[in-house]
């Protein structure tokens, strides 16, 4: 998968790209797109609308409910797929996909974010533990205080 050697999504493994697949096309199945440049949010868009009692969801993704496709089949389908979907070649070859920093630095920027999201956490749990310390005043004194 290019996406995976290109390492612009770092840390995501191929079952989580395969997970994501299925959730943009919105069908388990995927056999019938491999080797496709398609629009994959285009034909979610299509089996989102796909309504009937032949259709099982799971998760969102319409599943397979019959035995398993025959090559034939999927063959078939990939044909109707490339004729309907497929996106133009000089589309599809001029995307970049952009080449992430060094993964160090990225690791770097996420242990700050982690430090600060800890401090923000801490600094709320701080000033509940002061709000609740203040209501157990108030209902021992017997005082009101407008809330903030």
């Amino acid at each position: 998968m290019k996406i995976i050697e290109s390492e612009c999504l770092p840390g995501k493994t191929i079952a989580q790209m395969n997970l994501q697949t299925q959730r943009m096309l919105g069908q388990q199945s995927t056999a019938e797109f491999n080797g496709l440049h398609v629009d994959a949010l285009q034909i979610g868009q299509i089996n989102e609308m796909r309504q009937g009692p032949e259709i099982r969801r799971k998760n969102n993704c319409i599943v397979n409910t019959g035995g398993k496709l025959t090559r034939e089949e999927v063959e078939r389908r990939r044909k109707e797929h490339r004729a309907k979907f497929e996106v133009a070649e000089d589309v599809w070859t001029s995307i970049v996909l952009p080449r992430p920093d060094n993964p160090l630095v990225l690791l770097d920027r996420k242990r700050e974010e982690l430090k600060s999201l800890a401090k923000e956490l801490d600094d709320v749990v701080a000033r509940i533990a002061a709000i609740e310390q203040m209501e157990s005043l108030d209902q021992v004194t017997g005082t009101k205080r407008p809330r903030e």
